[in-house]
């Protein structure tokens, strides 16, 4: 019950990971195109920016589908796709963490806060299926017990 419950909320996180990039590529386009206005750049630059948005944009895509991948198969027992949501939590932690610093602008905490879920909860679905391996290992009869 616990492990469907951190898969769901791993899922979820993976969820608002993914849909920041679309609040990046179209909403904070808008922001972009604002700032772009005061700067002259030539058309190579310009055309550079918006293709290096769009990149960022479709990495926080890939980054919330994996995130939730991970949580699939943490649901169903299995581990191993933990550590790519765990990276990807210990990526968005530092670079909010970085960007509160450099730019002192409260809304890089939403990276700490949605790295720090994905990290946090990784580590404890991860910790509960080391768990239940040892407790059905023990629990087979002539078991050695465990140290």
């Amino acid at each position: 019950m616990l492990r469907t419950f951190a898969s769901a909320a791993l899922a979820l996180t993976g969820l608002l990971i993914g849909l920041g990039a679309f609040g990046h590529s179209f909403v904070g386009r808008a922001s972009l195109d604002t700032g772009l206005v005061h700067v002259s750049l030539d058309a190579h630059t310009d055309r550079l920016v918006y293709l290096v948005w769009y990149f960022c944009g479709g990495c926080m895509l890939v980054f919330g589908l994996l995130v939730i991948r991970s949580a699939w198969w943490a649901w169903r027992g299995e581990t191993g796709a933990l550590a790519v949501s765990g990276l990807i939590g210990i990526f968005y932690v530092l670079t909010g963490v970085l960007s509160l610093g450099y730019m002192h602008e409260p809304f890089w905490s939403v990276f700490v806060i949605l790295g720090g879920l994905a990290l946090i909860l990784s580590i404890a679905l991860g910790m509960m299926r080391t768990r239940d391996a040892h407790s059905a290992v023990a629990s087979r009869p002539g078991a050695a017990p465990m140290a």
